[in-house]
């Protein structure tokens, strides 16, 4: 094994490391890491969503840090594409936040698109009552 390959290992868990657990771009994270983006987007692996699959039991996954911070998992055993807060919903909110404790904010997206749903049926209510 030469020294290239010793470090692909090593350089692909660094490059996970500030994808997932920074705010720099893609752009200076390859930079820094003297890496072409697509060399970078190569090394990127997916970040579990410790919410388990409702078509096959798999643990779904964020793809990337837009899809993580949109709330979009994917389902490497089917394919199953579908948001975080829809999934939860199918599951009864019964599924655990991932092993690293990280909620998305999907509960919070939840509650809010309901109060926003109530308000909303409230207002139509009155609009309708007063005619």
């Amino acid at each position: 094994m030469d020294g290239q390959e010793a470090r692909e290992p090593q350089l692909a868990e660094r490059a996970n490391t500030l994808y997932w657990e920074s705010d720099a771009s893609v752009n200076d994270i390859a930079e820094g890491l003297d890496l072409s983006k697509g060399s970078l987007y190569g090394m990127i692996s997916p970040r579990p969503a410790g919410i388990a699959c409702p078509e096959c039991a798999a643990e779904l996954e964020h793809p990337n840090r837009t899809a993580r911070d949109k709330g979009f998992v994917t389902c490497p055993g089917c394919g199953l594409e579908e948001e975080e807060a829809v999934v939860l919903t199918l599951a009864g909110d019964a599924a655990p936040v991932g092993a690293t404790g990280h909620d998305s904010g999907a509960s919070s997206r939840t509650l809010w698109a309901t109060v926003l749903l109530g308000a909303a049926a409230g207002m139509l209510l009155v609009r309708w009552a007063r005619r």
